[in-house]
């Protein structure tokens, strides 16, 4: 079954707990689902669970390393973070102690949903490669992929699959029009490079503001707590957050959330609109302290959607 696995931190999730529930004795939150929209009561310990997930050294050096401790390490560094930003009167320019982007940079590219878009754009891009994604990478990454490994890829007309080690054969293979089938060390991988260009480029690029919600309002969260739309449009590669458009939101607690963009004009932005952003960037799930607040997310979402269907493109969440 492997390590159980928590795809967003239990740590994270007990910043959105119901207002009236006890933190050390029955910490709840309020679950609410994308696909049926019930909307249950759940304690943080038991949401976001896939076993032996990040079981594996993914690109970190040696066998014996693994993804799971990699990531505890920055959880229990950004958990102190962020209690003590909790602590701090909000004041211009404070974005929180720097424990707080690996833990974020980590957060965007951790998730299934987030592996699954991974897995799709490796066989059929939805950006040209040469013009929208090719660029150096940024330092600190050098001596990557190192690591002598099969990959997996599959003749999609016969379902015929090969497991290849030479660059070459596996390049050739691909300009046949085999697919490449990810297996579990390579999304860890993927992981890390992507975790990586987050922390020191992409997130760099942005302007960042705090922002905290009013007494008697609630921010959420949800399966992909940082998440981004560009040019009205959610599910797009990383690459896409050097467009002017841009916006990146990061609920760090109930109370407290963070939103890149490019520019540094004064952000007139309500809780229930940062909510309808994280909801509408969603795979699965979200999270709040409590029912009304999931509720309302969950009605503003499908609002979105719907605007899209009739309009053609949805309009700035932010």
């Amino acid at each position: 079954m492997g390590t159980r696995a928590h795809t967003v931190p239990r740590f994270y999730l007990g910043g959105f707990v119901a207002p009236e529930s006890d933190a050390y004795q029955d910490p709840f939150v309020w679950v609410g689902s994308l696909t049926t929209g019930d909307i249950i009561r759940q304690s943080p310990k038991n949401i976001s669970i896939v076993p032996g997930l990040y079981d594996g050294p993914g690109a970190l050096t040696g066998p014996g390393a693994s993804i799971e401790a990699h990531l505890s390490k920055i959880e229990s560094a950004a958990a102190v973070a962020i209690r003590k930003l909790s602590a701090t009167p909000s004041a211009d320019g404070d974005v929180g102690p720097p424990e707080i982007w690996p833990f974020l940079a980590w957060q965007a590219a951790r998730t299934p949903g987030w592996m699954e878009l991974e897995q799709q754009w490796i066989n059929d891009p939805p950006f040209n490669l040469e013009a929208e994604v090719v660029e150096p990478p940024p330092p600190g990454i050098e001596g990557f992929g190192d690591r002598v490994r099969p990959h997996c890829l599959e003749d999609q007309n016969t379902g015929t699959r090969r497991e290849v080690i030479d660059a070459e054969e596996f390049a050739a293979y691909r300009k046949q029009g085999w697919k490449w089938v990810l297996t579990r060390d390579d999304p860890l991988e993927m992981m890390y490079m992507q975790a990586w260009y987050f922390q020191v480029r992409h997130f760099r690029r942005l302007s960042w503001v705090r922002l905290d919600a009013p007494d008697g309002e609630w921010f959420i969260t949800s399966d992909r707590g940082v998440a981004w739309v560009v040019d009205g449009l959610p599910d797009t590669p990383p690459a896409a957050l050097r467009h002017p458009t841009a916006q990146v939101v990061a609920p760090l607690t109930r109370k407290i959330a963070l939103v890149g963009r490019h520019g540094t004009h004064r952000l007139q932005v309500t809780p229930r609109e940062v909510n309808r952003f994280v909801a509408f960037a969603a795979s699965d799930w979200i999270v709040g302290p409590t029912r009304g607040v999931v509720e309302t997310a969950l009605i503003d979402r499908e609002r979105v959607i719907t605007l899209d269907r009739n309009v053609g493109t949805s309009s700035r969440i932010i």
